[in-house]
């Protein structure tokens, strides 16, 4: 079969007795990790296998596009605050001088590229970074499927999202936070959790994570939950009671505190969610990074992927463009060939305020038109289609669907990748999680036995 989700490997998976396999797996099942039973979106029994060409790109890519943005202050503002508050801060000058004091203190966040697969490679649709970023959880199904296809363990390998995240956070703490002796302890944010049997199992699960690695350290600590108000700076510290915190992680997206603000700035404390994000979670730094590119700002190296990689990206404005080598009103663009592109908010998440040209009727596009015209915080994106790949549908037929692939990148560690597919008999443009997609682990083929 052509052009499958397990690449040129089909042959070695599938046969008669994969055929009795579900296209999904029970979450329900007891070998499922208490925290993810009844896990909300449906998860694919079969593995998405990639070749060394593909995952040497995604590597590449997840470990480089986070520094390139973080090179954006200086090289396209001059390090100019006025500068920086009228583009990302509605002209508040005081935020963004807080912004590039964090943004100063070169502290790494995780990052997630969310990338399509087109007829000319990968192709990055959006950044997202800081601590609330999702995607790692499938993770958790590796056994799993690996039990369903033995193929797997033998043959090929995956990367743990999880574990690797968890060796960011420590080995950036010990970068950051001052004063650490043979003790970590991490804080995380999160949304209220009024089940305390999903709390304790959230709890355990993590720390599970956290000591795998701590314990490769020599080091002891606990991961603690809460709100970013219950944290107090004492003596230059921040502390959860009597208990010393060195890294806190903002997943449920509270305000900032002034007591964690000084800390992280009087390096007490590893903070990956500063102030500085804000900058760098914009869309529209898409089209910044293509035009330092086209200036030959970077590297060469840099600048080519940048331009390989990144579609045609424009801040939605009445103004005069470049599209393929032809001058626009950008507004008449969108209204002539709305097939060619997208429309989405520059801080959206889980597909919400995302208008797909090919899909919206005329009325649809000219709304999200206005909408992006009086908002003024949307952009423009060239239309980057994946091409289809086949893979077993809910109702465990083989049909072609349509992918996008989350890749990670944890500062200089490459964090794996999951895809997010959807059928293409039921395609409506946007796939994600929260709208229906199905989630499947990728693995590479292992150049040590194949």
């Amino acid at each position: 079969m052509e052009n499958t989700i397990l690449s040129e490997k089909y042959s070695d998976f599938v046969n008669t007795k994969s055929e009795k396999i579900a296209a999904l797996i029970d979450t329900n099942a007891p070998d499922v990790p208490k925290l993810f039973r009844g896990y909300l979106y449906p998860v694919s029994s079969w593995p998405v296998i990639i070749n060394k060409e593909q995952s040497t790109t995604l590597n590449k890519l997840s470990k480089r596009i986070l520094k390139l943005i973080m090179q954006i202050p200086s090289l396209y503002f001059n390090n100019d605050e006025q500068k920086i508050a009228a583009h990302y801060f509605e002209g508040d000058t005081m935020l963004a001088q807080l912004a590039m004091m964090s943004h100063n203190k070169n502290n790494l966040s995780s990052s997630r590229l969310d990338l399509t697969y087109t007829k000319d490679g990968f192709k990055i649709l959006e950044v997202n970074i800081g601590s609330k970023i999702g995607g790692w959880q499938v993770q958790s199904f590796i056994e799993i499927i690996n039990d369903k296809h033995p193929l797997l363990k033998e043959n090929y390998k995956t990367i743990n999202t999880q574990i690797k995240y968890y060796e960011f956070i420590v080995e950036n703490t010990l970068k950051q936070a001052r004063d650490i002796d043979k003790e970590l302890n991490i804080f995380i944010s999160m949304e209220e959790i009024d089940d305390e049997i999903q709390k304790e199992n959230i709890i355990n699960f993590l720390n599970k994570q956290l000591t795998i690695t701590l314990q490769r350290k020599g080091l002891q600590g606990k991961i603690y939950v809460g709100n970013l108000t219950e944290l107090n700076l004492v003596n230059n510290s921040l502390y959860l009671g009597d208990k010393r915190i060195h890294t806190v992680l903002n997943k449920s997206g509270e305000e900032t505190t002034p007591d964690i603000f000084r800390a992280f700035l009087m390096n007490a404390i590893y903070f990956p969610d500063h102030l500085g994000i804000i900058m760098y979670k914009d869309k529209g730094n898409l089209e910044l990074l293509r035009e330092l590119a086209e200036n030959k700002k970077f590297s060469s190296e840099d600048n080519e992927m940048i331009l390989k990689a990144i579609p045609w990206t424009k801040k939605i404005k009445e103004k005069e463009v470049v599209f393929n080598s032809e001058t626009h009103n950008l507004v008449t663009l969108l209204r002539n060939h709305k097939d060619n592109f997208v429309i989405k908010a520059a801080y959206g998440y889980q597909g919400k305020d995302v208008f797909i040209g090919k899909f919206c009727t005329d009325k649809q596009w000219e709304e999200a038109i206005q909408l992006s015209l009086r908002e003024e915080k949307f952009i423009a994106q060239e239309f980057s289609d994946s091409i289809n790949f086949m893979a077993p549908d809910v109702d465990n037929v083989w049909a072609e669907h349509k992918l996008i692939w989350g890749s990670f990148g944890f500062g200089e560690l490459y964090g794996g990748v999951w895809v997010r597919m959807s059928a293409l008999k039921t395609d409506v443009g946007v796939i994600n999680s929260a709208t229906g997609a199905v989630e499947a682990i990728v693995y590479e083929t292992n150049s040590e036995n194949n």
